[in-house]
């Protein structure tokens, strides 16, 4: 298990491996965690509304009888931002570059959630 005091190290070294605009661990309802975010943004409605989208894409998955989203991925003009579950209490949020490969930051975005799981 994680010191929880090592959280916080281990979501800003992944946005330093995939040249990360923001990262964040937050919770399913929406509270900040950890945010490693640009200056400017309120941390509070960016994890909000990241819980917001994913429990909205499990709400629509269920009305279709299908499982709830492991991931969910945004595609901008200039910017991904991937939101994956981290444990039944988290998500882990990357936000890159739109020239980023999105499968290597998957990969790196999934490792590091697993990571965190246990906290």
């Amino acid at each position: 298990m994680m010191a929880t005091g090592n959280v916080g190290a281990v979501v800003k070294d992944l946005k330093t491996r995939i040249g990360g605009i923001a990262t964040a661990l937050v919770s399913r309802d929406g509270l900040v965690l950890y945010a490693d975010v640009p200056a400017g943004v309120y941390t509070e409605t960016f994890a909000i509304m990241c819980a917001t989208i994913l429990g909205a894409a499990a709400t629509a998955n269920t009305e279709l009888n299908r499982a709830p989203p492991e991931r969910i991925v945004i595609e901008g003009n200039d910017s991904k931002t991937i939101i994956v579950g981290s444990g039944k209490k988290a998500l882990l949020v990357a936000v890159v570059d739109q020239t980023a490969d999105l499968a290597k930051v998957l990969a790196e975005v999934v490792k590091v959630a697993d990571l965190l799981k246990a906290n």
